[in-house]
């Protein structure tokens, strides 16, 4: 690869208005290479991004997105394919739902970019060469200003999952004075219930459905020091990530990504979905104040892990698996060695293990016959 790469970037159609993902590219543009964005409309019934349109650059980066080549895995179709995975488009929050090893099974042998720890755990299991870094936006609002007694905000945007009510049991007895409520919800979820006439009056409570300007928006939510964060799961979490920065005391359920940012009692608050409390209020200002603190020392820690995380993208895939998986790549399709090319001998146990790897039922089974392997290395000295 020459020292300017060019790098195809496939991104979800959803991230073009919120451009909540440009980071990345921003980023690989500011080190000299060259980024062309793809963006997969398939989601919505539009275009989905066609393979042989990235196939030819020298990194394929996919962000969420993914579009596949006919074969079952990456590897053999290009040297250096990053996937970035979003930590929501799981559901973890909703507890063991289903067996995710066929999802990670077409990346092994290419390389999996993390912003969340609990991903990171989840692919390196897989045996995918990965890299974990933790982001934070600049931190350019002014501090969240000290108005006194509790101003909430909320952006209603899943009516079924993190609706007024939860936010109603976390406040409990506590009256605010003054509350915020943005009712515009996500698309494709039902219309937001809207708080009793007892509740406006109690907290008064304000709302809004539309901004002309994103502008108007941010205004509303720095009048207020109580965050809460509109959804049970992130991503990355720009939204909060925002109102840390600020210096508001966020409120959030205990769930990925926010718990990977919030350490409840220190920089915010933290509740569970499935059993909400009230909870306590009293220290919101020196919360905020932490949060922002965080929210600082954490974008140093990014801007210093830039270097290496353009080094991950950059190299490929094969360097980094030490020669544990082949990359045969011509024109885009597979290539296999000629027949009378001089092929190692694998040993029994490397036969087995390549055994195991192609075929789901030795996978599903290692449970029970990897424990006799380990006995048998054991026994024969290896």
């Amino acid at each position: 690869m020459s020292d300017v790469a060019r790098i195809a970037y496939i991104d979800h159609s959803f991230h073009r208005t919120t451009r909540s993902t440009e980071f990345l590219p921003e980023i690989l543009s500011r080190h000299g290479h060259v980024v062309d964005n793809f963006w997969d409309d398939a989601w919505q019934g539009g275009k989905a991004v066609a393979w042989s349109d990235v196939a030819p650059y020298d990194v394929v980066i996919m962000f969420q997105s993914f579009c596949r080549p006919e074969g079952a895995y990456f590897r053999r179709y290009h040297p250096n394919v990053v996937y970035i995975p979003m930590l929501d488009q799981f559901g973890l929050w909703q507890g063991p739902i289903y067996n995710l090893s066929a999802f990670w099974e077409p990346f092994q042998g290419s390389k999996v970019l993390n912003f969340s720890n609990a991903l990171q755990s989840m692919t390196t299991a897989f045996g995918i060469a990965s890299h974990f870094v933790r982001y934070y936006q600049p931190v350019t609002a002014s501090p969240a200003s000290g108005r006194n007694g509790l101003h909430g905000f909320f952006w209603l945007r899943r009516e079924l999952q993190l609706p007024w009510k939860t936010i109603r049991q976390l406040i409990g007895g506590v009256r605010f004075d003054s509350f915020h409520i943005h009712l515009a919800t996500d698309p494709g979820t039902p219309a937001p219930q809207l708080p009793s006439d007892e509740d406006i009056e109690r907290h008064h409570i304000t709302t809004s459905t539309w901004f002309e300007h994103k502008a108007d928006l941010h205004a509303v939510m720095e009048r207020a020091n109580v965050y809460f964060a509109p959804r049970v799961e992130e991503g990355i979490g720009q939204s909060f990530l925002e109102a840390m920065g600020r210096g508001q005391c966020v409120v959030a359920p205990n769930q990925g990504t926010m718990n990977e940012y919030i350490l409840p009692g220190l920089n915010g608050l933290l509740f569970d979905i499935h059993n909400p409390k009230p909870l306590d209020f009293s220290e919101l200002a020196r919360l905020g104040q932490r949060a922002r603190e965080s929210t600082i020392a954490g974008r140093a820690a990014w801007e210093s892990a830039e270097e290496e995380l353009v080094r991950f993208i950059l190299t490929p895939s094969e360097a980094l698996y030490a020669g544990r998986y082949q990359h045969p790549f011509v024109a885009g399709a597979p290539s296999e060695p000629p027949p009378d090319a001089a092929q190692p001998v694998a040993s029994p146990m490397a036969r087995l293990r390549a055994l195991s790897q192609r075929h789901a039922f030795f996978r599903s089974t290692r449970f029970i016959w990897y424990p006799m392997i380990r006995l048998a290395r054991q026994l024969v000295g290896r």
